[in-house]
């Protein structure tokens, strides 16, 4: 049988934890074909598998370990310290694998490895989107991304969107392909128990991720119709988002982390995605596949699942008045929430990635 490691920055750190979890849904899927085992940071409280998960440690004490809950945009001091013993204690994780094949999520920082193997174990790296799009804004990270994706066996990428920037920045073409990871759609079906119109939106509260545009744009809406506001998750923008929602007088609800994604979505009735730094969504497919009508950002990986006015809605970036028309279209025409599951259950489930994946370790040489 197959032997295969997954070196991950993100996998979860106890049951229920959100945090990696669309990792950990294709390892569970490709352990059942492959001997496979997952190489990620120290957690407090590890998750129990059905493979071996190897926890590597960084600092003296898991407390003071950070990188796992970061991404490299925007990094603190703290964590930019943190991580040569991050990458130094990974490494010789993967100095003691014996796969045939290592498979690395994130080309930044993880994926850097693949360029130092001695042994020269063929790499697949997955890019996921902001470990390709940041590079391109923080150009200290250039020469060594490019290095990274030239020295790759092969390259998958969530997206088209991410995909074109992969080859810009170095990957070869031939060996660069999209590979939607989707969801689980017999997990993510609907079942509408909500009976208030509800508009919601699940993901790391952060700036970048833009949910001041969706608060401003539900203001609008509620001088129209009657509905609720859930902003699932956690983050260092959650406070601030907050007061926001409390001076603009609108109904929001900030339950912090979500630990059972398919409850949140099937809660839903309209979901929002304002972000333009995602390679594709894993919230938007998950709630796409409830049944959710889905309003979302032009571009940026969205236009590739959403067809507009077919399956969901599309708005141009910023115009916060074209997002309220969309969240009054979204109420107004529940019927595409089942166009939008019938295009997750076609072209985005998570069997149709694991496949690919499968064929792509025997393409690489291992079976």
């Amino acid at each position: 049988m197959a032997h295969v490691a997954v070196l991950t920055p993100s996998f979860p750190r106890y049951r229920g934890d959100y945090h990696g979890a669309f990792i950990k849904e294709l390892c569970d899927n490709l352990s059942k074909h492959v001997k496979l085992e997952v190489i990620a940071p120290r957690t407090l409280q590890p998750s129990t598998n059905n493979y071996p998960v190897h926890r590597f440690p960084y600092m003296p004490s898991p407390q003071m370990e950070y990188i796992a809950e970061a991404t490299m945009k925007n990094a603190s001091r703290l964590i930019t310290a943190c991580l040569p013993a991050y990458l130094m204690s990974a490494y010789l994780h993967v100095l003691k694998t014996t796969a045939q094949l290592i498979h690395t999520h994130l080309a930044i920082p993880l994926g850097v490895l693949a360029a130092v193997n001695p042994r020269k174990t063929p790499q697949l790296i997955t890019c996921h989107g902001s470990d390709i799009t940041y590079p391109m804004e923080k150009t200290v990270y250039l020469p060594i991304t490019r290095r990274t994706l030239r020295k790759a066996d092969y390259i998958a990428t969530v997206s088209n969107y991410i995909k074109e920037y992969a080859i810009r920045l170095g990957a070869p073409p031939e060996k660069t392909e999209t590979i939607y990871l989707g969801v689980d759609t017999n997990r993510f079906k609907p079942i509408k128990d909500n009976e208030k119109t509800t508009i919601g939106t699940l993901g790391r509260l952060v700036q970048e991720k833009n949910i001041d545009e969706i608060l401003y744009a539900a203001k609008l809406l509620s001088e129209k119709t009657d509905s609720q506001l859930i902003i699932g998750g956690d983050g260092p923008d959650k406070c601030r988002l907050e007061k926001l929602a409390s001076k603009l007088e609108i109904d929001a609800i900030f339950p912090g982390r979500v630990h059972d994604p398919v409850s949140f979505h099937q809660k839903l009735d309209v979901f929002m995605l304002a972000s333009r730094r995602e390679g594709l969504s894993i919230s938007l497919q998950e709630a796409m596949s409830c049944g959710v009508v889905p309003v979302a950002v032009n571009g940026y990986g969205c236009n590739e699942i959403i067809s507009d006015e077919v399956n969901g809605y599309l708005y141009k970036p910023g115009d916060t008045e074209m997002i309220a028309r969309r969240m009054l279209d979204a109420i107004e025409n529940p019927s595409l929430g089942s166009e939008a599951r019938t295009t997750i259950v076609h072209r985005f489930n998570s069997k149709t990635s694991t496949q690919r994946y499968l064929e792509l370790y025997n393409e690489l040489g291992i079976s």
